[in-house]
């Protein structure tokens, strides 16, 4: 009896310096230190023409078709000579190249050799559109600019990158600047069906021109609110990593006959059976330095509950 309640008084004293470590590391967390970079200057831009070019854009219907496997030639055509008109500066001063048919690259040359070079990515191509127009408060195609918002498919994927460079570029040349270090945008044209045709022609042949990086700045995250539990502040989520995919193809072969009378074990029976199976065994989720590091700098800006999990993951790692 007495070892006993040693015993207890032992695992309760170490119950209570877990619980006091858990809370002391919740309580103090601090703000990971960032240096800040000066700003730049403002470059002047007509917000409301900006808007309209990027709608002008979006009316072009470049959609690159899951089922064919292909991408609109036609609209593509049209949209890169919507480009050439829209931003006469960039193309009087930058290479043009067209790469793998329909994706575009430009080289903005910079004063200095001995600097890497950077890549501005983006891709002209955009999904289908639900056939239901209803679903959709203004026409998907018609690019509307109605409150404030430009609406339509490739405003946010990913016109608005491709159209966003080109402005930049535009007003920059206008105002004088000469890069000090050379600077490629590269828009591919498929990157809704995996890029193959637009983005690794373009890699490979920058590759063969033995050009290396600094680094590239291609598709992110929005600034949002509400996504990430316990934070309202809006975040501004900066990508890192993407999650990989896998594509299953199941068959199942079954022998034919009447429907009055099936067999007991159909093909479709058999299919939804793996179907179940594979929704039933999900990959193992894990955390990566990426999550983690976001995890840090969202932690200082956390309601108290999130903060006791995530500050201590070292102890709830398995059921994050």
């Amino acid at each position: 009896m007495k070892l006993f309640r040693h015993t207890k008084r032992i695992a309760l004293f170490a119950i209570a310096v877990l619980v006091a470590v858990v809370l002391a590391r919740a309580a103090f967390v601090h703000q990971p230190r960032v240096d800040a970079p000066a700003a730049p200057p403002e470059l002047q831009v007509d917000a409301m023409q900006a808007a309209e070019r990027l709608a002008g854009a979006i009316r072009i219907p470049t959609v690159s078709e899951q089922e064919t496997g292909n991408a609109d030639p036609r609209t593509l055509i049209e949209l890169h000579a919507y480009i050439e008109r829209t931003f006469p500066r960039v193309h009087a001063v930058l290479q043009r190249e067209v790469v793998g048919a329909y994706s575009l690259l430009y080289t903005w040359q910079g004063e200095r050799n001995d600097l890497k070079p950077i890549a501005l990515l983006a891709h002209l191509d955009v999904v289908p559109a639900e056939v239901d127009r209803s679903l959709w408060t203004h026409p998907p195609f018609q690019g509307r600019i109605v409150d404030g918002f430009i609406w339509g498919r490739g405003a946010l994927d990913m016109k608005h990158g491709v159209l966003g460079a080109l402005e930049a570029v535009e007003a920059l040349l206008k105002e004088g600047f000469r890069p000090q270090r050379t600077i490629y945008l590269a828009f591919g044209h498929d990157e809704e069906l995996g890029g193959r045709n637009g983005a690794r022609k373009i890699a490979e042949l920058l590759s063969r021109r033995g050009v290396r990086l600094a680094y590239t700045l291609d598709e992110g995250q929005a600034i949002v609110e509400g996504i990430i539990p316990g934070v309202a502040k809006p975040i501004a989520l900066v990508g890192l990593a993407e999650k990989g995919y896998l594509t299953l193809e199941l068959v199942a072969k079954g022998k034919g006959g009447h429907s009055s009378m099936p067999p007991a074990d159909t093909a479709v029976v058999r299919l939804a059976r793996a179907i179940d199976r594979l929704d039933q065994n999900p990959m193992p989720a894990s955390l990566h330095p990426p999550a983690s590091w976001m995890f840090d700098q969202l932690l200082p800006e956390m309601s108290f509950p999130y903060k006791l999990v995530l500050a201590n993951r070292w102890l709830y790692e398995p059921v994050l």
